[in-house]
């Protein structure tokens, strides 16, 4: 089922395709009818798609909830909250703080106006590496006092980061090596003779 914003003039469509946990599932009451296999589902091309979304923490009473959403190609996390068990509001919120990401590395849409048109889907697990990442962003937001801006920060690691401009510019700089040749030291093995 697509969950999508109302249609206004002049916008610009994003097209989100959502992997969701069983915890965000069971936390929003959202029903397996309404999450399609990705088996069946043509991923999206475009790198921008394809998200996961994860649960973190709640406060001790219930009231608030932190969510992380991380772009499945380029790991890109966003950390959002929920307090009114509302997930429209939840993915509003997404769809918002992206907006603002995409046009402060540059890549800002055409329009003002975005409207996201977002496809639950289920059936791959998250790579180790999301999974990782979900569980520092947990430490980051547990040793910080629950500073979002703080976590995002740091596992965005913004003085380095940008977004790629297609997959194939994605491909090409996970594939590329981090340090130049004359950048990396290589230390020699040293033998230990036998006396």
């Amino acid at each position: 089922m697509n969950r999508a914003c109302p249609h206004r003039e002049n916008s610009t469509t994003m097209q989100i395709q959502l992997y969701l946990s069983a915890e965000v599932q069971s936390h929003f009451g959202i029903s397996p009818q309404e999450i399609k296999s990705d088996l069946q589902t043509p991923l999206h091309a475009d790198w921008k798609a394809l998200w996961y979304c994860e649960h973190l923490i709640s406060t001790d009473d219930g009231l608030e909830h932190l969510y992380i959403f991380s772009n499945a190609l380029t790991h890109y996390a966003l950390i959002m909250v929920d307090r009114d068990r509302d997930f429209q509001s939840l993915l509003g919120s997404f769809q918002q703080h992206f907006a603002l990401a995409l046009h402060e590395h540059g890549q800002a849409f055409a329009t003002q106006a975005i409207e996201a048109e977002v496809e639950l889907l289920n059936g791959q697990a998250p790579s180790r590496r999301l999974q990782f990442q979900t569980d520092h962003a947990i430490e980051l937001l547990l040793a910080n006092d629950s500073d979002i801006d703080a976590a995002e920060e740091f596992l965005n690691q913004f003085e380095n980061f940008h977004f790629p401009k297609s997959p194939s510019d994605a491909m090409r700089e996970r594939l590329s090596p981090t340090h130049t040749q004359a950048e990396a030291t290589i230390l020699p093995f040293q033998h230990k003779r036998a006396k």
